[in-house]
C-alpha cells in the first residue's frame, strides 16, 4: 500500500468506503486504541501471512488478532470487517513493479505477465478473490498501468487495450488456480484412469492413462507459458485485421436447463458415439481388407516365385538335354 502521490485535501477528498478510503491514503486515522504501535498496515501484514501459509479460508479476525496481539474488537477500530480486511489484503498483496525491459510489445507484455504471475505465486489465495473488470484500488491499477505501458505503441484504440489486458490478468488468475492440485483428494485423482473410461469420455481417456492430470511442475510451467504464447498470437492477429469482429450474443442463462436444448444435445452426443463407433468399425474393416489382400498379394507373389523358379528348372533341364 505505498502512496506515490500526495493525498488529496480535505475538500478534494472523495466519500470512499472505508477499505478504500484506506488503499487511497485518505482514510481518518483511528483515534484511539490499545496498542499505538498497532497499525491498518500491520493488521493486513498479518492477515497475508495467515492467507500464504494456510490459505484465505483461515483468515479470521480472531486469528488476525491473536497474531497482533490484540483481543479481535481491537481490529474494528481500524477495518469495519472481514470484506474490509481482504480488499485490503488484496491490494497489498497485488504491489508488483515491472521493469519493461523488452523491445516490442510481445515482449514487454510477456515479463508484465510473469510478474504479475509471481504475485500469484507468492499469494496463491489472489486467485480465490473474484476479479473485477474495474479496479479500485491503487495497486490494481497500477497493474493495468503498467500493462498500458506494455503496450504503448501498439497501433489499437486505448478502449481496446484494457479489455486485453483484463483478459490476460483473467488468464492468469484462472491458471493459477486450474493448475494447483491443493484442494483434490489425491485418491480420486489417482483412481481417474479407472473412471474416466473409454465409453464415457472417449477422447479424454486416452490422455488420463497417458497421466495428463499427473501433478508436474514443469509440465504446469510450460503448459501456462503455451497459453499466454497463444493469446498474444490472437492479439497479434487482431491487430492485422482489418474486419469487425462479430458481435457477441449472450444466451439467457434459463437456455441451460431448457427440455428440448438438452433432449437435442443428448441426441447429439448419441449420434457423436454411434458416428465414432462407427468410424472405429470402418477402420478395422480397412485395417484387415489392407491385411487380407496383403497377405493375397503375398500369396500370389510366391506362387509367381515358385512357378518362376520350375520354368526355369525346366529350361535348364532343356539346355542341358540339348547340350547332350
Amino acid at each position: 500500500m505505498t502512496q506515490t502521490d500526495p493525498a488529496p485535501t480535505p475538500d478534494e477528498t472523495p466519500h470512499l468506503p472505508h477499505a478504500h478510503a484506506v488503499t487511497w491514503g485518505v482514510a481518518a486515522l483511528p483515534h484511539r486504541g490499545p496498542k499505538r504501535e498497532l497499525t491498518t498496515e500491520r493488521i493486513v501484514e498479518a492477515a497475508i501471512e495467515i492467507a500464504d501459509t494456510d490459505g484465505l479460508d483461515a483468515v479470521s479476525m480472531g486469528r488476525v488478532a491473536a497474531a497482533v496481539g490484540v483481543a479481535p474488537m481491537s481490529l474494528y477500530r481500524y477495518v469495519t470487517g472481514k470484506d474490509d480486511l481482504l480488499l485490503l489484503m488484496y491490494d497489498a498483496a497485488s504491489e508488483v513493479t515491472v521493469p519493461g525491459t523488452g523491445s516490442t510489445w510481445r515482449e514487454r507484455l510477456r515479463e508484465w505477465a510473469m510478474f504479475v504471475r509471481a504475485t500469484y505465486d507468492a499469494h496463491p489465495w489472489l486467485a480465490d478473490l473474484p476479479p473485477s473488470s474495474t479496479p479500485t484500488t491503487p495497486n490494481r491499477l497500477a497493474i493495468i498501468e503498467a500493462g498500458l505501458a506494455a503496450l504503448e505503441g501498439v497501433p489499437a484504440p486505448d478502449r481496446m487495450k484494457l479489455p486485453t489486458l483484463l483478459l490476460l490478468l483473467g488468464y492468469i488468475a484462472l491458471y493459477s488456480r486450474a493448475s494447483s492440485n491443493a484442494g483434490v483428494d489425491e485418491a480420486v485423482r489417482q483412481a481417474l484412469p479407472q473412471l474416466v473410461t473409454d465409453e464415457r469420455f472417449p477422447l479424454l481417456a486416452p490422455a488420463v492413462r497417458e497421466g495428463v492430470f499427473e501433478a508436474r511442475e514443469t509440465d504446469a510451467e510450460r503448459g501456462f507459458g503455451f497459453g499466454l504464447s497463444r493469446l498474444f498470437d490472437g492479439i497479434e492477429r487482431w491487430l492485422e485485421r482489418t474486419e469487425e469482429d462479430r458481435p457477441f450474443e449472450r444466451l439467457p442463462t434459463a437456455v441451460l436447463q431448457d427440455k428440448q436444448v438438452r433432449e437435442t444435445a443428448r441426441a447429439v452426443e448419441k449420434a457423436r458415439a454411434e458416428l465414432r463407433q462407427a468410424e472405429s468399425k470402418a477402420a478395422d474393416a480397412l485395417l484387415k481388407s489392407v491385411e487380407r489382400l496383403r497377405a493375397e498379394e503375398a500369396k500370389a507373389e510366391a506362387a509367381a516365385a515358385k512357378a518362376a523358379a520350375k520354368a526355369d528348372l525346366r529350361a535348364a533341364k532343356a539346355e542341358a538335354k540339348a547340350r547332350k
